[in-house]
C-alpha cells in the first residue's frame, strides 16, 4: 500500500485464470484484513510478465481474474475501474505486477 495505491506482485503464473483469481484472493482474505473496500473510480494496471517457458495468457482472462480478485477488497465492485491498462512483456520470471488507484475527481484535487 502506497497511499491511496496498492501495488501487487505475484511471483506466479497459471493458465487456469479460476487458480490465479483464487491465488490472489487468499492473499487479499490472509494479508489485508484490515483494508474496506472503496467507493468511487478506479485505475487498474496490470503487467503480465513471462519467459520463454511461461504458459500461455489471454490477457483478457488474467484482467478478469485480477479484477475479481480485488472486488471487495480494494473497490466494491469491478465496474468501479474506469481506466484498465493490460500489457504482456518478457521478464525475467513469470509474474504479474497490479497497481490500482482511486482517480481522482475535481473535487479530490
Amino acid at each position: 500500500m502506497s497511499e491511496d495505491s496498492l501495488h501487487l506482485r505475484v511471483d506466479a503464473l497459471t493458465s487456469q485464470s479460476r487458480r490465479f483469481k483464487l491465488l490472489i484472493g487468499e492473499f487479499f482474505r490472509t494479508e489485508f484484513r484490515r483494508i474496506r473496500p472503496k467507493w468511487g473510480p478506479y485505475r487498474v494496471e496490470i503487467v503480465i510478465e513471462r519467459t520463454p517457458n511461461s504458459p500461455k495468457h489471454d490477457v483478457d482472462n488474467v484482467a478478469k481474474a485480477v479484477l475479481d480478485a480485488l472486488s471487495g477488497v480494494v473497490f466494491h465492485d469491478d465496474s468501479q475501474v474506469e481506466i484498465l491498462h493490460v500489457e504482456k512483456r518478457d521478464g525475467e520470471r513469470a509474474r504479474v505486477r497490479v497497481t490500482a488507484a482511486p482517480l481522482k475527481t475535481p473535487e479530490a484535487a
